[in-house]
């Protein structure tokens, strides 16, 4: 198979794999959110999006139909002499976004698909860059953590989470793994595109630098995404701890969350106070909160533990939180997003955290309080 053979084979694959993944993600979010209306939780799901999901029927109507009536212009362009070329070309990139729109810009990889599309209308010409400049400035401009910081849009991941645990994870898993794939697709048909009119051999070799440098523009890319996605976390979780602190003090919550996590594990969750009453700050409560929640969080999920205990104890103005586990343990200690984000709080604070894999798992942090009267 030459060249150009190949490269048209990826591109017709390119338009099969897209309608699988706006299809997946369309039912997907659509079964979601009729399971969620039928549940009865859709009070607690919308107080948690803030915001009102999308009619389900519509949204899986519209992203099929914009995708299907995206086929016919490209089908129309590749086939028949089109004196009004811009027109289709700019029919096309409509029905693009509006694909990504009908999915709540839970999906980006279609953009993809529309440049590597519109190459062979700048083929030989002097401008033959520029689709790759503009796909790859509407593909950052359309992801989703850029525009959820514009407009009320809930994720993907959010309709996942609706399921139990692991069943969640592979939700997510394969819509990743698909966007995953997209991207190694378009590359290679870049590269067949490109390399079909390169002659000389110092222009592919130029080439392939580009090509590594848009890779490398893709991976830091990457990583900030995921930098905005950590800061996005942070800031919902310090919300529910806030929340929760409001309606209530901070043993009550604790307890409150110790049985819930107690009863939806089946782990045995033991709490020692003898810090006695403590008259906390706002900062200092939701350090003490999210420390915990965290450190049980991690002994049931990743160390396997059935028995966690929990010790609050102050000397003077330094209040002791110490949770140990029976689980598994670990040799290596790698710190991730939970054990990062606690040693940032507590730096905040003035306090300090340490952790001990060798036998179990055991989270010892230190915060030191403002005195005041409920504190004596």
């Amino acid at each position: 198979m030459d060249t150009s053979a190949l490269k048209n084979f990826v591109l017709s694959f390119m338009k099969s794999f897209n309608f699988i993944t706006v299809l997946y993600i369309s039912i997907i979010s659509a079964v979601t959110i009729i399971k969620i209306g039928n549940s009865g939780g859709a009070v607690m799901f919308l107080k948690k999006v803030n915001t009102l999901p999308p009619v389900p029927e519509k949204m899986l109507l519209t992203s099929l139909s914009f995708f299907v009536f995206l086929m016919a212009l490209m089908y129309m362009h590749d086939n028949y002499e089109m004196k009004r070329q811009w027109y289709i070309i700019v029919m096309e990139f409509i029905c693009t976004v509006s694909v990504i729109a009908a999915l709540q810009v839970n999906y980006n990889g279609i953009i993809l698909l529309f440049v590597a599309h519109i190459m062979k209308s700048f083929e030989g010409s002097s401008k033959k860059l520029l689709p790759l400049i503009l796909g790859s400035t509407f593909f950052l401009i359309f992801d989703f953590n850029v525009c959820s910081n514009i407009i009320k849009i809930t994720s993907f991941e959010t309709y996942a989470e609706y399921y139990i645990g692991t069943v969640a994870a592979v939700l997510i898993l394969i819509k990743n793994l698909f966007a995953t794939l997209n991207i190694i697709l378009f590359i290679v048909y870049t590269i067949l595109h490109l390399r079909e009119q390169m002659d000389e051999k110092d222009e592919i070799n130029s080439l392939n630098e580009r090509l590594q440098a848009a890779n490398r523009e893709l991976e830091n890319y990457a990583a900030e995404s995921e930098k905005l996605a950590q800061t996005r976390e942070r800031n919902r979780l310090a919300r529910e701890i806030h929340d929760t602190l409001e309606q209530r003090d901070l043993l009550s919550a604790v307890h409150k969350m110790i049985s819930q996590m107690s009863a939806a594990s089946k782990a045995k969750i033991i709490l020692d106070n003898s810090a006695g009453r403590l008259a906390l700050g706002e900062d200092e409560e939701e350090v003490i909160y999210r420390i915990i929640q965290e450190s049980i969080t991690n002994s049931i999920r990743h160390g396997k533990a059935d028995t966690v205990r929990i010790w609050m104890t102050r000397e003077y103005n330094i209040v002791t939180i110490t949770i140990k586990d029976n689980g598994v343990g670990a040799s290596n200690i790698e710190p991730g997003f939970g054990i990062t984000h606690m040693k940032e709080r507590l730096d905040m604070l003035g306090g300090k955290i340490q952790v001990d894999g060798s036998d179990g798992f055991c989270v010892v942090a230190e915060i030191p309080i403002r005195w005041g009267t409920g504190n004596d």
